[in-house]
């Protein structure tokens, strides 16, 4: 079974299966199908298009060749494609029951490489193991490689392991006897290939930076000034759609002279809308007229925006970038589930007995077994809502410039970010129109404000947060520049501070930036207690204006007293801990006591006169005033020995499966390793007592 059809793809466009795993591969086996199910790519193909599928590109197996496309190229293409095809097709042999065509970009990209060296060599693959100049070649070009730290290490090394491991499985494997035996390396150097690999990924890994945390005196700048530019834009959103509907109309409003008239009917023509007739120069209307009559003129000039069409569009795409922005940092989306927001993605639920909740409704590729998920829902500001209906004018916008139509009733067919010139534009994947999100630049649109260029005291707030990284050493934060934002700027600043406020629990977290692990949502929050607070006044309190956080406060206490129930008063084991013992003892010697006891807790958390602070590896604190400083810092590790630590007995050992696990991911001789091998130790010395 072709590993990727599962999940909620029609069954009308996917690849073939084979039944005989063994067999050879047809030439006519089909790859790729259209949406109406017509056959796209066939194996035998030297280009598969598998956009279909979430690709954002066709795959081109030939163009690894620059020279002659001689018999050699030929069969070492062939090579290629078959090597590709038992990683996608054969489940016997693909790793990840459900990887993203997307995913193969790179594979290919190794695969490409190898394919270089063994014609270089004058071999086959098939015999490239066996080609003692090819593995010397293999052996000092992958050396070559990950000294030098650019882009190509980033792919290098886990996308030829997973090459090799592809060849050694068919090899290995009996159902597969009938396919040729592509090892690329001998089955004695394997393991060590394994080892180098790993080793070399590491290497990269721990090389690189992590996004860096937006200082808070800049974050607050950016968001200040992205929403007090869509505040000022909001009231004339419609005025610029009808302003466009009616230039593509009529050539002759905002047209100086003859020459731009015609112009004009080009452009209406380039829409798809028949001609509108010759035009008349007694009847034209100049652009400072035309804005004038669409009440255009003040808030142009005011923006600095000149009377002319392309400056216009290039302030409204500033516009898209300002709400990008707002989304980003007010719901810690990434850029691929923001770029796929549908037109209609802002919604109020209503939440029994806590209220109106705004959410965004998207897709994520990393919950889904296809490429794209269902909708799911972000929490978000209201003040997101700007944002959306300021894009969704901008769509209408960019619909009347491209299409003589009425603008869809269906709107689920229609991307937020749907773009401005569609002819220019890749097929579309995800909806029936293209999404124009990739060409908003969020860095070059803040450049406008003031105070958001680097200050000595940005620099520190980030050192205190950070203090492993050499900040000075890096010119892009040098102080003086501009602030250089990125989506992704986004997604951790909103993990930080959220964690930093106390408010929002790491599972909350979890759920909201649609994380498999708690691991990486603890990665993103990491340092977090080292975080500058974001939203408090001079007398170090909330404003009234931020009264949403009080809505997340009452939320956290309901999630705690829900925890509290399930952790607590219903716990299937025993409970240990300092306050953990103290209710197991109440249990034991008289349960309906206990009971009554814990649901007046529990009604004292949900009000916030008590407090349970639910832990990631399971249990809670009920340290009277809150977290202890360890929170935030200390997530794997139970509160062992503290008196106000609630757990059952499992979480110890989870809590060593999960330190093992991310250990893995540690250099032996970092201190972040040294750390948890001692908790590791102290948790199964409690194991053993």
């Amino acid at each position: 079974m072709s590993f990727f059809m599962v999940g909620n793809l029609n069954t009308e466009f996917v690849p073939d299966r084979l039944e005989d795993l063994g067999g050879l591969i047809p030439g006519d086996f089909v790859v790729s199908r259209k949406i109406n199910g017509e056959v796209l790519s066939k194996f035998e193909d030297d280009t598969w298009d598998l956009t279909t599928y979430g690709t954002r590109s066709v795959y081109t197996f030939n163009t690894w060749q620059t020279g002659d496309f001689d018999q050699l190229s030929r069969v070492i293409t062939d090579e290629i494609k078959s090597i590709t095809w038992l990683g996608m097709f054969n489940p016997r042999i693909a790793r990840k029951k459900n990887k993203k065509m997307v995913s193969f970009s790179g594979y290919i990209k190794a695969l490409k490489a190898i394919a270089k060296i063994a014609y270089h060599c004058n071999v086959s693959i098939v015999d490239s193991h066996s080609n003692s100049k090819f593995q010397a070649a293999l052996k000092s070009s992958f050396l070559f490689a990950i000294s030098d730290e650019t882009e190509q290490a980033q792919w290098l090394s886990p996308y030829i392991k997973e090459v090799l491991r592809v060849c050694h499985s068919t090899v290995n494997d009996d159902l597969c006897e009938k396919l040729p035996k592509w090892k690329i390396v001998p089955d004695e150097s394997y393991d060590d290939w394994v080892k180098r690999l790993n080793i070399a990924n590491k290497y990269i890994r721990d090389k690189g930076k992590r996004t860096p945390l937006v200082p808070t005196r800049i974050l607050a700048t950016i968001l200040e000034e992205t929403e007090k530019q869509l505040d000022d834009a909001l009231p004339l959103m419609e005025r610029f759609v009808e302003f466009f509907e009616a230039i593509y109309e009529d050539p002759h409003l905002f047209s100086d002279s003859i020459g731009r008239a015609r112009n004009a009917v080009t452009r209406i023509i380039g829409s798809g809308r028949p001609s509108p007739g010759p035009t008349s120069k007694s009847r034209l209307v100049s652009r400072k007229e035309t804005l004038k009559r669409f009440g255009l003129d003040g808030y142009l000039e005011k923006k600095g925006v000149d009377a002319h069409l392309q400056n216009i569009t290039n302030h409204l795409c500033q516009l898209q970038a300002f709400s990008a922005i707002l989304i980003h940092f007010y719901s810690g989306m990434r850029a691929s589930e923001v770029e796929v927001l549908p037109f209609d993605c802002h919604q109020v639920i209503d939440i029994p007995n806590f209220g109106k909740v705004d959410v965004l409704l998207s897709h994520t590729k990393k919950l889904a077994r296809s490429n794209f998920s269902r909708l799911l829902p972000w929490v978000t500001s209201p003040i997101a809502k700007k944002a959306i209906k300021a894009s969704q004018a901008i769509a209408r916008i960019n619909w009347v410039r491209n299409s003589p139509d009425r603008f869809p009733s269906r709107h689920e067919t229609v991307p937020l970010w749907l773009a401005n010139q569609w002819k220019k534009c890749a097929t579309p994947v995800s909806y029936e129109y293209p999404i124009a999100y990739r060409s908003i630049v969020l860095a070059s649109s803040i450049k406008s404000f003031k105070n958001v260029e680097i200050r000595r005291s940005d620099i520190e707030e980030l050192v205190v947060f950070d203090a492993f990284r050499d900040w000075d050493e890096e010119p892009e934060f040098e102080i003086g520049q501009p602030w250089p934002l990125s989506t992704h700027q986004g997604r951790r600043s909103a993990a930080v501070y959220a964690s930093r406020s106390g408010m929002v629990s790491l599972p909350s977290l979890a759920t909201q930036f649609k994380h498999l692990t708690l691991m990486m949502t603890a990665l993103y929050a990491e340092n977090s207690a080292f975080a500058e607070s974001f939203i408090v006044n001079e007398d170090g309190r909330i404003p009234e204006s931020h009264t949403v956080i009080g809505d997340l406060r009452a939320s956290k206490n309901l999630n705690d007293s829900v925890a509290f129930e399930e952790q607590v008063i219903k716990a299937h084991g025993p409970l240990l801990g300092g306050q953990g013992n103290a209710f197991q003892s109440e249990k034991d010697r008289n349960l309906p006591h206990f009971l009554d006891d814990a649901r007046a807790i529990q009604k004292e958390i949900e009000v916030g006169k008590r407090k349970y602070v639910p832990l990631p590896t399971g249990g809670g604190c009920m340290n009277e005033t809150g977290p202890c400083d360890s929170y935030g810092i200390d997530w794997t590790f139970p509160c062992l020995g503290c008196a106000k630590s609630v757990f059952e007995d499992d979480v110890l050992e989870e809590a060593a499966a999960s330190l093992e696990f991310s250990m893995q991911e540690m250099s032996p001789n970092s201190l972040s390793y040294k750390f948890s091998n001692e908790k590791l130790r102290l948790i199964k010395s409690r194991l053993t007592d």
